[in-house]
């Protein structure tokens, strides 16, 4: 079967329906042709067949004419299914009407993908045979070309990446001058975060692999991507009835210690809102009416809804015609968002009284004066502890801590998918000389060091100490951890957290500003079994007031200043999470002697010295009588 044949539908509506359709975006139109391959999968699996699951994307930039390659190794198509899947438009091709568990709703994505970026084609290797089909303008008309099937030679298998089996390659040329194609970089961060793909990046049984490929025979860069939902507690699990409807909708919600990315800041790349999913399929990303209600955003989850599967099958306009995603003037869809948003209400105007009922205690300026003038003292037993007292004049030298190796800033925030670089320095001596490596690990498999080996370089204006730039990856939002460098004994750590939105992107005070504590913070949701502890990551002090002992002394603020009995236990409070901390950090900059492997009963030690020096100092700052 072979031929050359214009495109069943009118040329015009072709390229607007593709325009409308994929927008001139190239990430759109991955999302279009990823979903197709997965979907190929999903029916082997639901057939009972075992996949590899792998899906290759090929990025090859130019200045004209990029080059866009998606392989995968599922089903492969003969010459008559090319026909139907590619040639035609509008047909139900994906398996939706049959309940295959895929996503493929208008037969149309992939032709929308080519012409919304340029032209292509489709190759495909199906038992013995290897078959072609391509799609391109002819003098502006939209062309459908089939090429005769040929014998998969083991030269061919060899040409295309599959070697054995079945498996589809689609090559666009992304010919159109107003098509922006992303840096690579960009690609692999947005990718592995739009929405619809999250099943598919989070599902341990795909593997999908993104490439950077400068030249035909050349592979730059390689990452297999990914995506976690961000950490959070779930605050909701309900299934809920749909009024007036024979329907049902399981609502699962999670809020997130730390604020998330709205659809109003990142659109189809955002952290928090609700999944809206129907059979396994996403099909839309949404916090109904409190899309742009700033309390809404600690919040995350999915509406689980099979009814919309069913109503799709029946050509019910409940999806918009653009695959924006829901279409709410639906009845049904109406009916959906008035139960869920009954469910919400009551979670976000609790995160609201919270919000305000904290700015109260932030407002009140005696408590707040107090709390300043504890922080400074607090810094100053902090400096006094830590400091090595080395004072030569000289602005340019760098001042490293006694141990000889450090990072600076030591804390950092990295937006999730991106990376953040760390700085770290090294006193030069003979175990650590320019030109040596230093080993660098992180504790967290969400947070991932890209440079596991550097080198030393000199340092610009210090000839006594070298330098290193180390690169982190955050893969999960709310996620973190140490990341440890090592050159024989000698070690440093920096803490990484993984934010959601750009603009939190602030570091926090480094020990050169002698700001160890900045704050002093009372939170009702921080897990009562642990009564303080210090956020490192915020440089603040976090003292759990749903703690049963804290509880009792708690005024309607809750806070513990209003009494006696109150500010005498936060006093103790405080006096635990400063020495504890002062004792770490001693022990890890080097300040404080600890032999190998004895660093906990170091910490112990000094925690115990640090209490007997000061507790009664930070009494004295806390506890007042007025």
């Amino acid at each position: 079967m072979a031929g050359s044949r214009k495109l069943q539908y009118a040329d015009r509506v072709a390229l607007q329906q593709a325009d409308q359709a994929i927008r001139k975006d190239v990430l759109r139109a991955l999302v279009e042709i990823i979903t197709n391959s997965n979907d190929s999968y999903s029916r082997l699996e639901h057939a009972g067949l075992k996949v590899s699951g792998e899906i290759i994307i090929d990025i090859q930039r130019k200045h004209k004419n990029s080059i866009i390659r998606i392989t995968d190794r599922a089903e492969g198509m003969t010459d008559t299914r090319m026909d139907k899947v590619v040639g035609t438009y509008g047909e139900a091709t994906s398996g939706l009407k049959e309940d295959k568990h895929v996503r493929g709703m208008w037969g149309r994505g992939l032709k929308d993908s080519i012409f919304g970026l340029g032209y292509g084609s489709v190759h495909s290797f199906k038992g013995a045979y290897f078959y072609s089909c391509s799609l391109l303008l002819k003098n502006g008309i939209p062309t459908f070309e089939l090429e005769m099937p040929i014998r998969a030679t083991v030269p061919l298998r060899e040409k295309y990446g599959i070697s054995e089996g079945n498996g589809t390659i689609l090559e666009i040329i992304v010919s159109r001058d107003d098509v922006k194609v992303p840096q690579f970089d960009n690609f692999r961060n947005y990718l592995q975060r739009h929405f619809e793909l999250r099943p598919i990046m989070s599902n341990p049984k795909r593997k999908i692999i993104l490439r950077d490929i400068p030249s035909a025979e050349k592979i730059r860069h390689e990452h297999v991507l990914s995506y976690k939902s961000p950490r959070g507690e779930k605050v909701l699990n309900e299934k809920i009835k749909i009024e007036g409807y024979p329907a049902t909708a399981k609502l699962e919600v999670f809020r997130s210690a730390i604020q998330l990315s709205t659809r109003g800041e990142e659109g189809d790349y955002a952290d928090g809102g609700l999944l809206v999913i129907s059979r396994a399929t996403v099909v839309s990303l949404t916090m109904l009416k409190f899309e742009n209600d700033p309390y809404a955003g600690y919040f995350y989850g999915s509406i689980q809804c099979d009814h919309l599967h069913d109503l799709l099958k029946n050509d019910e306009p409940v999806l918009t015609a653009t695959r924006d995603g829901i279409n709410w003037s639906h009845p049904f869809a109406k009916a959906l968002k008035l139960a869920v948003e009954s469910k919400l209400d009551p979670l976000i105007e609790a995160e609201r009284k919270h919000a305000v009922q904290d700015e109260q205690t932030h407002l009140d300026k005696q408590f707040r004066q107090k709390i300043d003038h504890a922080l400074h003292e607090l810094n100053t037993i902090a400096l006094s502890e830590l400091s090595d007292r080395r004072d030569d004049g000289d602005q340019k030298r760098v001042d490293l801590p006694p141990s000889g190796i450090g990072f600076f800033p030591e804390r950092v925030y990295v937006q999730t998918g991106q990376t953040v670089s760390l700085n770290l320095f090294v006193q030069l001596s003979e175990k650590a000389r320019l030109g040596s490596t230093i080993t660098v690990i992180s504790n967290s498999p969400e947070i991932i060091v890209l440079n596991q080996q550097v080198v030393i370089q000199p340092h610009k204006t210090d000839d006594s100490v070298g330098r290193a730039h180390i690169r982190v990856e955050g893969r999960q939002v709310g996620s973190e951890g140490l990341v440890t460098a090592y050159i024989g004994k000698q070690r440093a750590q920096a803490l990484v957290q993984v934010r959601s939105k750009k603009e939190t992107m602030t570091i926090a005070p480094s020990r050169s500003s002698n700001a160890l504590f900045t704050d002093i913070h009372f939170d009702d949701r921080t897990d009562p079994r642990q009564r303080v502890y210090f956020d490192r990551v915020n440089s603040s002090i976090v003292i759990a007031t749903a703690a049963p002992s804290v509880k009792l002394y708690l005024d309607k603020q809750n806070r513990l200043d209003t009494t006696v009995q109150g500010q005498v236990l936060l006093a103790e409070l405080i006096t635990e999470a400063v020495c504890r901390e002062i004792a770490r950090s001693g022990v890890e900059r080097g300040r404080y002697l600890a032999p190998d492997g004895a660093e906990t009963d170091a910490i112990n030690n000094h925690f115990i010295r640090l209490q007997n020096q000061y507790s009664h100092l930070i009494h004295k700052y806390i506890v007042t009588l007025e």
